[in-house]
């Protein structure tokens, strides 16, 4: 995992700190913030994780990891490779392989919108699913 470089920065600082993690599908950027039982969050098309920046600050204080992935859905800045599978079983695949690569074992995923939907797809194919998930 390396910080996010500036050109590439999170806009809203209320989600925590930046960082990017190299998958085998491509570089995720995310946020981070707090301690304590992790949540993961997932939006959906055309947003970015800004749109948790409310959310987080209040889940985080409450004593809870924040976890807040930029995934591929047309607001992201970090590119994805040309060949990236971004169909919705390809983008389910880039988070299993993002809580893989941040050995997220034990979570809560917290998603809306087109989120919700990659969610479902990724607890259908991963084992084990994540602990609990929210969709709204």
């Amino acid at each position: 995992m390396t910080s996010i470089p500036e050109e590439v920065g999170m806009p809203d600082t209320a989600l925590g700190t930046g960082k990017t993690v190299a998958l085998p599908s491509g570089r995720v950027a995310y946020t981070e913030r707090g301690s304590g039982p992790t949540v993961v969050f997932v939006h959906g098309l055309l947003v970015n994780a800004n749109l948790w920046r409310k959310v987080v600050p209040a889940i985080a204080d409450a004593g809870f990891r924040c976890i807040a992935p930029n995934w591929p859905l047309g607001a992201h800045q970090v590119p994805m490779p040309a060949d990236a599978d971004l169909t919705p079983p390809g983008v389910a695949k880039l988070m299993a392989e993002f809580l893989d690569a941040l050995d997220l074992t034990d979570v809560t995923v917290l998603a809306n919108d087109t989120g919700g939907a990659l969610t479902q797809i990724l607890s259908s194919s991963r084992s084990p699913p994540a602990k609990s998930t929210w969709l709204g």
